[in-house]
């Protein structure tokens, strides 16, 4: 090997060191540094959905923590009690799915989310209707896309 390195010239030993050093920068940049960004940024995406997350539940608990108990219906219909309740908070309902006689599953269109969980707590406190499955997510300008939503009457 060192005869080899003696018996070429310098330009070519330059060659050797030049295309040496990219390939050093090109193997620690697909093994680490791209690594390193990737997990940072992937780090940065779930501490957002964890932010909005505990915003949601703040704003819940702030909503449901101010509403006075009222005196609960229970004779109402649930289907007519979640379909009122819902357009009184100026919530539109996208799709109303499977219902049975204690549990209905819905769809909202994107809301506001203080008249959401407003909405939420009414049910619960005039009907006894309760969120039992919520697949929610932050939307645009702070309002909450409600894919699914199940509301069962506890009696």
């Amino acid at each position: 090997m060192s005869l080899w390195w003696t018996g070429i010239s310098s330009r070519e030993r330059m060659l050797i060191f030049v295309a040496g050093a990219l390939a050093a920068f090109l193997i620690v940049s697909l093994l680490i540094i791209r690594p390193v960004i990737t997990w940072n940024e992937e780090a940065n995406s779930k501490a957002e959905r964890a932010r909005d997350g505990y915003e949601l539940t703040a704003t819940a608990a702030a909503v449901s923590g101010s509403s006075s108990p009222a005196a609960t219906n229970s004779a109402a219909p649930l289907r007519q009690a979640v379909i009122s309740t819902a357009d009184q908070a100026g919530i539109d309902l996208v799709r109303i799915g499977s219902v049975t006689e204690s549990q209905i599953e819905i769809q909202a269109a994107p809301a506001n989310a203080e008249a959401m969980f407003a909405w939420f707590a009414e049910l619960e406190s005039r009907y006894g209707i309760s969120v039992t499955f919520a697949d929610m997510t932050r939307g645009e300008a702070g309002l909450i896309n409600a894919q699914v939503l199940v509301f069962e009457r506890r009696i």
